[in-house]
């Protein structure tokens, strides 16, 4: 049975990527995740709840499709540890939504910088 829902899981991620998933597709999602965690500042320094809840709903159903493709299983170390750092990320939101605070926000936005330069360094190592 779990070798069934491996290969399905499989295939719904080849099926949005249009062939195997490659780690490309991270650094473009994480970008807009910055995004969403500044405009969601920018409303809560403006006192905007409508906006800063639309900003926070956007993050979290991206951070939902994005741990929805990875791939988790025991021989993926990269898609384990994704999973774990989307669910600290999803945390984040939470705080900022909750307690309407900036400092879950820079926290967020910080992890998500040192994802993508430690991501942009690695794959340098790798091309070389």
């Amino acid at each position: 049975m779990s070798d069934m829902i491996t290969d399905t899981a499989n295939r719904y991620r080849e099926s949005l990527f249009d062939s195997g998933a490659s780690i490309d597709w991270l650094r473009p999602g994480w970008r807009a995740l910055r995004l969403y965690a500044r405009k969601a500042k920018e409303a809560i320094e403006a006192g905007d709840r409508l906006a800063k809840a639309d900003m926070l709903s956007r993050a979290d159903q991206l951070l939902t499709v994005m741990t929805g493709i990875l791939n988790t299983d025991d021989g993926s170390p990269l898609g384990q540890s994704l999973a774990r750092i989307y669910s600290a990320l999803r945390l984040a939101l939470l705080d900022a939504n909750i307690e309407n605070s900036l400092e879950p926000l820079d926290d967020f936005d910080r992890a998500l910088r040192v994802l993508d330069s430690e991501f942009l360094r690695t794959s340098q190592l790798l091309v070389s």
